[in-house]
């Protein structure tokens, strides 16, 4: 039987394909890559409230416990992403090892763009006994003729100043020595008070679009719970997240819950 094709697509850009990325932090300035995820699902809920008459139909419609998820199960875990979802009732304890020296890492500084260095303390704060040289010129001078930070990973990373030693596209001799840890300790219990975190997902398109969700102020809807596989099994242990949003009192009514950007259906 034959059937009639109701409609066409109306706005292809629309059309979503693909996963996303999830990242979670403090503050949308330090939010992390979690890695590999599965089954991202994002969720908005709320009950609904009718005051009714016996005579005059509904006086008034609306809602009430507006909240919002982001949920799904992380294939990598790394206890620093868990300690920042359960921060403020879990925490995570690193133990350093022997300083290992690295000599003239090479980076190419273009424009004054940040560059990681290759090797990165195990607590994520700056290495140590920084020294940047350059071939054509010699030694160089922090802060003016480079600049040193930590991005949101905990790598250290180097940007050239303009108008300091280093021209655009020159290449960096860093020498340094970094602190890899031996071990991480993750323990949690007498603690009842989450801090909330921001969480996000981001789904890019083949031209590097962007649709992304950000819940502002979210805290663990449940416990963390690891599932191991069988040996014989090819899928790894997963662990299953999901953080609820609640409304951020600090930002203005309306828009304190989420927010979704869309660059993909731009037109």
């Amino acid at each position: 039987m034959a059937h009639k094709q109701q409609t066409t697509v109306q706005t292809p850009e629309a059309v979503r394909f693909g996963s996303c990325k999830m990242e979670v932090g403090a503050t949308v300035g330090a939010l992390v890559d979690v890695g590999a995820l599965r089954d991202a699902v994002y969720e908005e809920t709320f009950d609904e409230i009718t005051v009714t008459t016996d005579n005059a139909g509904d006086l008034e419609r609306g809602i009430r416990n507006h909240m919002a998820s982001i949920s799904g199960t992380w294939l990598e875990i790394n206890l620093d992403n868990l300690a920042k979802v359960y921060s403020g009732v879990h925490a995570v304890t690193p133990a350093d090892t022997t300083p290992v020296a690295v000599t003239d890492e090479e980076c190419t500084l273009d424009l004054t763009d940040w560059v990681a260095l290759e090797h990165k303390n195990g607590a994520g704060t700056e290495v140590a006994s920084i020294t940047v040289t350059t071939s054509l010129a010699g030694a160089t001078v922090r802060n003016t003729d480079y600049v040193i930070g930590v991005n949101a990973a905990g790598f250290t990373c180097i940007a050239r100043i303009a108008g300091g030693l280093f021209g655009d596209g020159d290449v960096a001799l860093v020498d340094y020595t970094y602190t890899p840890l031996a071990s991480r300790t993750y323990v949690g219990g007498g603690l009842t008070s989450f801090t909330p975190q921001v969480v996000r997902f981001t789904n890019y398109d083949v031209d590097d679009k962007e649709f992304r969700i950000t819940i502002w102020k979210g805290t663990p809807s449940i416990g963390i719970k690891i599932e191991f596989q069988s040996d014989d099994a090819e899928d790894p242990a997963g662990v299953p997240i999901k953080i609820t949003g609640k409304l951020d009192v600090s930002k203005t009514s309306g828009e304190q819950l989420f927010e979704i950007y869309d660059t993909q259906h731009s037109a």
